[in-house]
């Protein structure tokens, strides 16, 4: 860390954020294309799992439907126009379910089953009306929910901010830490930013918001760091009620909110300059909601960051006599 960082640490504020890329648009293929491209890689998953399954000894049955409830855990956002979920439904009509299924027997409902993992291959095989096929195992919460987690890092599927919502949705129901890393893969440094993106951005923007399959982690953590201003809520609310907001695809739905978030920021903070007898603007005072930053040109006044770093208890006492007299 640079020095003139470590004093504006020190002084309350924060080293100056990497600049993140701007955002580039990459090219998208044409629908054909891109089916293709889903189905194949679907046959590609699908030939790998079941091998596995089969050489593990699993036995498969054919399943109602109908007698299959979802996991007890959340782990996907409802899409608004799922292009992955059709083009399953496309292979599973000309091929077969290729992939069972893993279910438990449900624990309080007897004669119906729980899902661990497949929820997609549910919803296909109910569109088109046939059986599920499916491996039944007397499963745990906590080995369904680890299973749950695997399936899907394996198979690429879930976003940031669905991982993210998984872990929530586990700790909300009680699951340790150990179990958390172990549903998701992840290093507690991980969890830590899932957690905590969570539990700063309201669950109803969240889910306004989507999947947001092209929104990665660091967009989601600035998003974070927006809704520590005091009316961000409000200005997200505000975005969410516009009139097309709901049209718009869930990456662009995160960037008009966060677009919203920015723009309210920067009316809220004021900046003012506190110069030296010869005029030059010294320190940068910006006041953000709550919090106030001081930024010293070095430049202009060598060690004059140290030196009011070195007096801060005496200057701090001489507030508090100031503030009780």
């Amino acid at each position: 860390m640079k020095r003139k960082d470590t004093l504006r640490s020190l002084l309350g504020g924060s080293p100056a954020p990497e600049r993140e890329p701007a955002d580039s648009t990459s090219r998208v293929p044409s629908g054909a294309v891109r089916a293709m491209g889903l189905h194949l890689g679907h046959l590609k998953d699908e030939t790998a799992a079941l091998r596995a399954q089969l050489e593990a000894g699993a036995v498969v049955l054919e399943l109602d439907p109908a007698s299959v409830d979802t996991s007890f855990i959340q782990d996907r956002i409802a899409a608004d126009n799922d292009a992955e979920l059709q083009a399953l439904v496309q292979s599973i009509e000309e091929s077969g379910q290729q992939v069972p299924v893993l279910v438990r027997p449900h624990p309080e409902s007897a004669g119906r089953y729980q899902m661990a993992y497949g929820h997609r291959r549910l919803i296909a095989v109910r569109r088109l009306g046939i059986p599920l096929k499916a491996v039944i195992r007397p499963l745990s919460d906590a080995e369904l929910v680890v299973a749950q987690g695997k399936e899907n890092i394996e198979r690429r599927n879930l976003t940031f901010i669905e991982r993210a919502l998984f872990a929530a949705h586990l700790e909300q129901h009680g699951f340790d830490r150990p179990t958390l890393h172990a549903a998701l893969a992840v290093q507690s440094a991980e969890m830590t930013r899932y957690l905590q993106v969570v539990r700063a951005i309201p669950r109803a923007v969240i889910l306004a918001i989507g999947a947001a399959p092209r929104t990665g982690r660091p967009r989601w953590l600035d998003l974070q760091r927006l809704f520590a201003h005091p009316q961000a809520e409000q200005l997200a609310r505000h975005a969410m009620d516009a009139p097309g907001f709901r049209a718009l695809n869930s990456d662009a739905r995160f960037q008009r909110i966060h677009d919203a978030l920015r723009q309210g920021r920067a009316e809220d903070e004021v900046e003012q300059y506190w110069r030296n007898p010869q005029g030059d603007p010294v320190v940068r005072i910006e006041a953000v909601g709550h919090s106030t930053r001081l930024t010293i040109n070095e430049k202009l006044e060598p060690n004059f960051a140290r030196f009011l770093v070195d007096h801060l208890d005496a200057l701090h006492e001489e507030f508090q006599g100031r503030r009780d007299t």
